[in-house]
């Protein structure tokens, strides 16, 4: 092991309480304190060897670890905080800037007669009538995440507070990462994501900034599919044998009679929102095994949400959407459908119409049903676009949508040609003689009314056929049907 020298000693000594074994990600660590230079020094052990990994900075001459979801946790006793790292990375870099303790859920373990009125308060109430003391003398850690505090006879549980950690992290795409790798509050993590990419996007943040947490969260989900970690799994509750148990009333009444080994230590929310941290609807619902967010997710809860704030800066979203499509693509993962029909939207809006054309010729949106009729709703100001959407229907062999735009655009005697030619017998034939009657051409109707005798058996028998040839006859016309 490395050790410091110092002038005063040559031979420093290495004592039990500077050495600490800890899991991480399925790895097995050796962290050894080194007072003199004020470092953290990590050695992984291998099969056959004991590499040393790097050193973190130590800023307490007194201090413990902890392991929490696979995060490692170094508490600065003598500041009474901790920062936190994530050995997952290659940066030596903290998560967040220094954290301190929060209590939770505790109601003193002398007072057993008031247990039953103090379990319907709030965790906020229950603990400011306490005075305790966080990092006593009589703490003593025990890894992964205990605390036997020997003073109030309890066994704390530490846990993470994400919501704080992601407040007391500048890096956003950093902590995009470290939220994805988190599982046991998977549902949270999930939520601060979304959060997150909202956010940026409505920050107005530099567009690479945009693409790299875009890009995060897509490896994340293409990962998750593959790992077969991206499903929802049944939130069960806790059983009587668990060591330790949340704050909330209902897991308070799960606690065995007698038991003070229920308590729990939580990394500090800011001020004023505890109450999102133990929601006891969040925890009654589904838990999820993976924070990963479906490109469907990522549509609805991010660029959805947003698109109606952005719209007057269109062009910044459609360049964020185009590095998303080419994420997505890049992973070969199944694009919303949506997504392409808003790309069409927001570009219609700002009338930039040569690029949407691009866009669809290049296939960057790919043809659909729904792209088509977007298509042909935006090319309601450009002839070009709609354009667009009636070949789109065409080339899907769409007939039925096809003819009935072509109808609704006045080439109603192109429809009826299309229609005899690939057999279309879907549209109405009243949609043709509609078109023709209105447009006062007779000439136009009374084809129309031949070719669909010709086309449908049994069309001059038909209330439609009456109908029409009865008008043709009342306006005197000699037209030959």
């Amino acid at each position: 092991m490395t050790m410091a020298k110092s002038e005063s000693n040559s031979k420093p000594i290495l004592s039990s309480g500077d050495v600490h074994l800890i899991t991480v990600y399925g790895r097995i660590y050796c962290l050894q304190v080194d007072r003199e230079a004020m470092l953290l020094h990590s050695y992984r052990f291998y099969r056959d060897a004991v590499v040393q990994q790097g050193s973190l900075p130590i800023y307490s001459t007194k201090l413990s670890v902890s392991v929490v979801d696979n995060v490692l946790l170094v508490h600065q006793i003598d500041a009474k905080v901790v920062i936190i790292y994530d050995l997952f990375v290659d940066s030596r870099a903290p998560v967040s800037a220094p954290l301190p303790l929060l209590w939770r859920g505790y109601h003193g373990s002398d007072q057993s007669s008031q247990a039953a009125n103090k379990e319907n308060e709030s965790s906020e109430s229950s603990t400011s009538n306490e005075i305790l003391v966080t990092y006593e003398d009589a703490w003593t850690f025990l890894v992964p995440d205990l605390i036997l505090d020997q003073t109030n006879k309890v066994l704390w549980r530490i846990h993470l507070d994400l919501e704080a950690i992601s407040a007391s992290s500048s890096d956003r795409t950093s902590l995009l990462e470290f939220l994805q790798r988190r599982k046991l509050e998977a549902n949270k993590a999930k939520q601060l994501c979304l959060g997150i990419a909202r956010a940026i996007i409505l920050e107005r943040r530099p567009a690479s900034q945009v693409t790299q947490a875009i890009d995060v969260l897509v490896t994340a989900y293409s990962y998750s599919v593959k790992a077969g970690t991206y499903k929802d799994i049944k939130n069960e509750k806790t059983t009587a044998t668990t060591p330790t148990v949340g704050a909330s009333p209902d897991n308070e009444r799960q606690r065995p009679s007698g038991s003070t080994i229920d308590e729990e230590v939580e990394m500090n929310l800011p001020s004023g929102s505890e109450e999102n941290m133990f929601c006891a609807d969040e925890q009654q619902e589904s838990q999820l095994s993976s924070p990963a967010i479906s490109p469907d997710e990522l549509y609805k809860f991010v660029f959805a949400s947003v698109e109606e704030m952005m719209v007057e800066e269109s062009e910044y979203l459609v360049a964020i959407i185009t590095e998303f499509l080419r994420s997505i693509s890049a992973e070969k993962l199944k694009v919303d459908l949506n997504i392409y029909v808003m790309t069409i939207r927001l570009l219609a809006y700002s009338k930039r119409y040569a690029e949407l054309s691009l866009f669809t010729t290049n296939k960057i949106i790919e043809p659909s049903k729904e792209v088509a009729l977007q298509l042909l709703e935006s090319g309601r100001q450009n002839l070009r676009v709609r354009k667009l959407g009636l070949d789109m229907l065409r080339q899907l062999s769409l007939h039925h949508d096809y003819i009935s735009s072509l109808v609704q655009d006045g080439y109603y005697l192109e429809a009826l040609r299309y229609a005899q030619k690939h057999k279309v017998t879907s549209v109405r034939s009243s949609l043709f003689l509609e078109a023709a009657f209105a447009s006062n051409d007779l000439q136009h109707l009374a084809a129309i009314l031949r070719v669909l005798s010709e086309l449908i058996p049994g069309f001059k028998e038909t209330s439609e056929y009456y109908t029409f040839y009865g008008l043709l006859n009342e306006t005197g016309s000699s037209v030959a049907v």
